[in-house]
């Protein structure tokens, strides 16, 4: 795990990511990959679940705070960043959507993704 101010390396460079992701000028809603409909919310669920996990162990990394107090950050801090990016993008008159669907996933995602870090900090602990 990576000490200091170094730990949050991970969670700003994916947040960026999904930043930028987020608010390129898009294309057609609703994408269908292999016949499956909607398959860009388990892609919002997966960028989303990474980055909690990111964030989770970035936070986990201040030791005045408790594991149920890392996992609600986490938590809300991800979903709170995935509702906001939506609004941007209802903003956004180059080609975006503002999809309710997208917030669930973005928020599901954030909650595995800070599950998982629980998980992880469990395992190392030999819980």
């Amino acid at each position: 795990m990576l000490k200091g101010k170094l730990r949050w390396f991970f969670p700003a460079l994916w947040g960026i990511l999904i930043i930028v992701l987020s608010l390129l000028p898009g294309g057609v809603g609703n994408i269908q990959f292999l016949g499956i409909p909607y398959v860009d919310k388990i892609g919002h669920f997966g960028m989303y679940t990474v980055w909690a996990f990111f964030i989770f162990n970035a936070v986990y990394g201040n030791k005045n705070m408790t594991l149920g107090k890392v996992f609600w950050v986490t938590m809300i801090s991800g979903t709170f960043a995935g509702i906001l990016l939506e609004f941007g993008q209802y903003a956004m008159t180059m080609g975006r959507s503002f999809e309710i669907g997208d917030m669930i996933a973005n928020g599901m995602g954030s909650v595995a993704g800070a599950l998982t870090g629980m998980i992880f900090i469990a395992s190392k602990k030999g819980v």
